[in-house]
């Protein structure tokens, strides 16, 4: 079993800085290939090691990843308080991940930590606009009066307070007048930095085009990490309006960085990216018409008719019915057996 604090990206800091630039490439596949994205999250924590060599070669490994990949690469070590909710609902200190359910059985035993962990997610849900005790008591507990709800909102002060002092607890916990508040100006968050990319990208392809706006796209996907809070009991369906707005906006990026790509000619780079969000979405249309005309393109047609059936499969099309002669996978596959 290992530590709580163990990184599973220090193994690989020997590879990544070695000599060989092969080995340094293929260590980056297997590395980006085990943990996607968080990889890069891993690395950078890798920043603030007590140990100075482990710190040296964080800060060498990122370099080399930067001129390997188009991945955003950061040197700096994490600083504040840092709350991911694309994907698991996690807090971070610094560098150091806060695991709620070991710090709850260390400091509050009689709290359940799914309590807490719903009341973290409901309030960051909520934003600067805060909520109602009432309401909060709803969507946490599934009652308008919770006898427990007092001692939850406590605990999560006292969880504030460690993570800096008694101070900062205030300013990031506001309670009065039947209302709450997790001040967003006390942290920062994956979905604020996502949404702001995402926003920067479609302005950028408005006023500059899309030549412009495919790294701030490609910057977007890098940054969403899942299903906006997934992980918080029974799916926190309150949260499932601006999960699936979310996730659409992550396919509309998808969509627009595999344009670019196969646009560029880059056929090969969209076809793994199409399939990627493909596995985890067979309804991404527009993602799969992208996917079809890069197996066109590379002639792999026996992916692509595989492709093609397994979407219509997955999403009970008919392509002869109404439904599906509308359908943009449809209609791409259409017309590229037309140009055949």
């Amino acid at each position: 079993m290992q530590p709580p604090d163990y990184n599973p990206a220090v193994p690989y800091l020997p590879l990544l800085t070695h000599p060989d630039i092969t080995v340094q490439r293929h260590a980056c596949a297997i590395l980006l290939g085990a943990y996607g994205n968080h990889a890069l999250t891993l690395l950078r924590r890798c920043l603030s090691s007590p140990d100075a060599l482990v710190r040296q070669q964080a800060q060498l490994a990122l370099r080399h990843i930067a001129l390997l990949t188009d991945a955003p690469i950061h040197t700096e070590p994490f600083t504040g308080v840092y709350i991911e909710s694309l994907g698991r609902l996690r807090l971070f200190v610094d560098h150091q991940e806060v695991r709620l359910d070991a710090w709850v059985r260390r400091e509050h035993g009689s709290v359940g930590w799914q309590k807490l962990q719903g009341v973290l997610g409901y309030l960051l849900h909520c934003g600067r606009q805060g909520t109602t005790i009432a309401a909060l008591e709803t969507a946490v507990w599934g009652s308008r009066r919770a006898a427990t709800t007092g001692r939850t909102l406590q605990t999560l002060r006292d969880l504030l307070a460690s993570l800096r002092d008694p101070e900062f607890a205030d300013h990031a916990l506001i309670v009065a007048d039947n209302h709450c508040l997790l001040n967003p100006e006390a942290y920062r968050s994956d979905v604020r930095a996502f949404e702001q990319t995402f926003a920067l990208a479609t302005h950028t392809e408005a006023t500059g085009g899309l030549e412009a706006a495919a790294p701030l796209y490609a910057q977007a996907l890098h940054l969403y990490g899942g299903p906006y809070l997934i992980d918080l009991p029974n799916g926190a369906l309150w949260a499932q309006s601006r999960r699936d707005h979310l996730r659409g906006n992550f396919l509309i990026a998808a969509e627009r960085v595999a344009e670019a790509m196969y646009t560029g000619g880059r056929f090969a780079e969209c076809g793994a990216l199409c399939s990627q969000i493909f596995d985890s979405d067979e309804s991404a249309d527009e993602v799969v018409a992208w996917l079809l005309r890069a197996y066109h393109q590379l002639g792999q047609t026996g992916l692509l008719e595989h492709t093609y059936r397994r979407y219509l499969l997955a999403n009970d099309l008919d392509d002869h019915g109404s439904d599906g002669q509308h359908d943009v996978v449809v209609t791409t596959y259409a017309d590229l057996h037309g140009r055949r």
